[in-house]
């Protein structure tokens, strides 16, 4: 099962990389997850892999709050031009329905 995070805020932290703020709007975050491709700046098109995840109490939101972490993170700066606040971040399992896809289209 995979998950829909709603961003809040993206921040670096000494140690540990860029860290995704959101709240969970459905499913749940577990490490190994991944993004679908997406383009960061100039660079070409990536999946993000969750790294960690840490739940987060928030008064906020009455959705479960997460801090996540990211394999091979972009600059914060590119990840925030991506998804600003309030944007919301799709995470799939690996080997899901979007691996098959792309991996029937390279078989041709």
């Amino acid at each position: 099962m995979g998950a829909v995070v709603e961003v809040h805020n993206v921040m670096m932290i000494p140690g540990r990389g860029l860290i995704l703020l959101g709240h969970v709007q459905s499913g749940s975050v577990a490490v190994g997850q991944q993004s679908p491709m997406i383009a960061f700046g100039e660079t070409p098109s990536r999946r993000l892999e969750v790294a960690s995840v840490e739940r987060l109490s928030s008064m906020e939101s009455k959705k479960p709050a997460v801090g996540i972490s990211f394999n091979n993170s972009p600059h914060p700066e590119h990840f925030k031009r991506r998804f600003p606040a309030g944007s919301v971040l799709l995470l799939e399992e690996a080997g899901s329905a979007t691996d098959a896809v792309k991996n029937k289209k390279e078989t041709r």
